[in-house]
């Protein structure tokens, strides 16, 4: 099987060991930036290159990351993964699905419609309308829409002071996702999907003092028992967002458990770490049973 392997600016430890774990297991392995990836249609062919090598006749490619850029160049390489899909390649995970769970707000109403438990979201461009939700919570979480790990997500007690914070990112052009702040018991769940099973979870404990349950903010990761409805819970996020594989966050709320994110694109070494499971070779031996 020919794979290659598509990351953002720069690779990854977990698109490393991707490349080497399908380098292990007998693939032949393409890996670089999806910036370097150049493409040709005409009415009676496609061609892809990953720099100047040609890669149209891969079997599977794994897209780890659309890379920074503008909404244009963004625009060009989403419409990329999808001319691979639609030319044959097997795209993991699959184009559409894994733009919508990057995307926070088009994450919320999939599951929602899907019937999963989620916190309550409010979307605007209007700073006013986004304090007066604010205010009506109490509490709120601030999150980006394209955000990843915990970085940007901010927690305010006090609506004047997420007025302020709403001014300023109005100013800059950002969109405002306000959530309910839902408590914890201090740790939150990762339930990790692998082709409709779940192949391992562990619970994440947050910093002392720190809300944030995410491990690049400090969080370690503890390989507990999970709850057999939990772990259901992720295959159902999953299953719902059309994912091959992701990391899936849960959150053990007063009103039982609530999905937080689910990632296209999850890393996988903490989990590794605190559970021996060998991830990258369970997507790597999923993918190849695709075929």
């Amino acid at each position: 099987m020919k794979v290659l392997i598509l990351y953002g600016k720069s690779p990854s430890a977990n698109s490393l060991e991707l490349a080497e774990t399908a380098e292990r297991l007998g693939h032949d392995v393409v890996a670089g930036s999806i910036i370097d990836v150049s493409s040709y249609v005409s009415s009676s062919q496609s061609r892809f290159w990953l720099k100047d090598d040609e890669v149209t006749d891969a079997d599977v490619c794994f897209v780890r990351s659309f890379g920074p850029g503008t909404c244009e160049q963004l625009t060009r390489r989403i419409s990329m993964i999808e001319h691979m899909e639609v030319s044959g390649i097997r795209v993991i995970n699959p184009c559409y699905s894994f733009r919508r769970a990057r995307d926070k707000y088009a994450t919320q109403y999939t599951l929602a419609r899907a019937g999963l438990p989620i916190a309550e979201t409010y979307t605007t461009e209007s700073m006013e309308r986004a304090y007066r939700w604010s205010r009506e919570l109490g509490v709120s979480v601030y999150k980006p829409i394209l955000g990843s790990m915990g970085k940007g997500s901010l927690k305010f007690d006090d609506p004047d002071i997420a007025y302020n914070a709403w001014k300023m990112l109005s100013r800059l052009g950002q969109p405002l996702i306000v959530q309910e702040y839902l408590r914890n018991p201090g740790r939150d769940i990762r339930v990790f999907v692998v082709g409709g099973e779940v192949v391992g979870s562990a619970y994440k404990y947050g910093a002392p003092g720190e809300w944030k349950t995410n491990v690049a903010q400090g969080a370690r990761m503890v390989d507990e028992p999970v709850p057999r409805e939990t772990l259901d819970l992720g295959v159902k996020a999953t299953s719902a967002l059309g994912l091959d594989y992701a990391g899936v966050d849960i959150i053990e709320s007063e009103r039982g458990p609530v999905i937080l994110e689910v990632n296209g694109a999850p890393g996988w070494q903490a989990l590794k770490a605190a559970t021996g499971v060998d991830v990258a070779e369970k997507i790597v031996r999923f993918a190849a049973a695709q075929r």
